[in-house]
């Protein structure tokens, strides 16, 4: 074995660690076993249709390498746009990975709201480009602060929405007025919850040539694990996250499940739609009853403030209900993200084991 030194790592990859999931989160899978997982904001469990599916499919399936135009093909007839324009990734993790890639380099800037999806601003630093971040909790998007710090050099700006962890939406018209006002900056619309949300700006972002929509089969499909997300804009942007991507991004069980998805009744999706965003508004209601503070959220989960964040999910972890808690410290370190599970009888499960703790 040779002893001459490895070659080191670039400097913008030193500057950013690997992602792990939070070592704060209570139950961790080592010690504890959670069997009520509220923490990620995965959608409900797959319905008997898409499971047959996964059974029928053949040893082909496995065997080839998969190409996802397809998919592309179903998701586009569905936008209303023409193929060229859907891209589809592993997950929309890899959609925002490619933007940034493509769009940023050193010396340029990407525009985030502070907090938003944990890891644009990794993204975004791995590119060598620094992240300009537009606080934005306990109040309403500030939208001319956030178009304020886009100019020459920025690359790109990034709008989560509704955004995570807060739940906080922005406006169809604000998104456009900051797109349209912008014409050389690629505005990037991650709508990752947008099922959940009142407004859907997809549609009218799309008649902008440097507007992105970014979305994921991972929330209200309920297809976490299959990895499917996708991007939609013009044809030229989408060229340019061919050119960066990989050209097998996904698996041909995850397409062909994913297709399936599309393809069904969606009778089950609006009902599991319609009854989180019930559990959202009681979820809200009770802990404000408790004594806890809870915004209004449009995503699939509240994010509730406490005197104790850390103790009440640790009573909830002693329970066997796992939600997502934040470093000690940190703005959001008296808050805990709590999924709303969608069903039931976990719901009841919740409120009864949140009751138990807050009084």
């Amino acid at each position: 074995m040779s002893d001459s030194p490895r070659p080191a790592p670039a400097g913008r990859v030193r500057a950013v660690t690997a992602y792990a999931p939070p070592a704060s989160s209570p139950c961790p899978w080592s010690t504890v076993h959670c069997p009520l997982s509220l923490h990620a904001n995965e959608g409900r469990a797959p319905d008997g249709a898409i499971l047959e599916r996964l059974r029928a499919l053949d040893a082909e399936t496995l065997r080839r390498y998969a190409k996802p135009t397809a998919l592309e093909a179903l998701l586009a007839a569905r936008l209303g746009v023409g193929p060229e324009r859907v891209v589809v990734t592993a997950g929309a993790d890899d959609a925002l990975e490619r933007l940034c890639r493509a769009a940023l380099e050193p010396g340029r800037t990407a525009v985030l709201t502070d907090p938003t999806f944990e890891m644009l601003p990794r993204y975004v630093r791995l590119t060598g480009a620094s992240p300009v971040e537009i606080p934005w909790l306990d109040r309403a998007f500030p939208a001319a602060e956030f178009e304020g710090a886009i100019d020459a050099s920025t690359g790109a700006a990034f709008i989560v929405s509704p955004n995570n962890p807060t739940g906080a939406a922005v406006s169809t018209s604000d998104m456009l007025g900051i797109a349209r006002r912008n014409p050389g900056c690629l505005v990037v619309a991650d709508l990752a919850y947008v099922e959940f949300a009142d407004e859907d700006p997809t549609a009218e972002l799309l008649r902008l040539p440097n507007a992105v929509v970014t979305r994921t089969f991972s929330k209200a499909w309920g297809l976490a694990g299959l990895r499917v997300g996708y991007a939609i804009g013009s044809a030229e942007v989408m060229g340019w996250l061919r050119t960066v991507g990989h050209p097998f991004p996904t698996s041909g069980v995850s397409l062909a499940l994913a297709a399936g998805a599309l393809e069904a009744d969606q009778a089950g999706t609006r009902a599991y739609l319609d009854r989180v965003r019930t559990e959202r508004a009681e979820l809200a209601e009770l802990l404000r009853s408790l004594g806890a503070e809870a915004p209004e959220s449009q995503g699939n989960f509240v994010l509730g403030r406490f005197a104790d964040a850390w103790a009440v999910a640790d009573a909830l972890g002693a329970r066997g209900i796992r939600v997502r808690r934040f470093e000690r410290g940190t703005p959001l370190g008296d808050r805990l993200r709590i999924t709303c599970p969608g069903d039931e009888g976990e719901f009841g499960r919740l409120v009864g084991a949140l009751g138990e703790i807050l009084r």
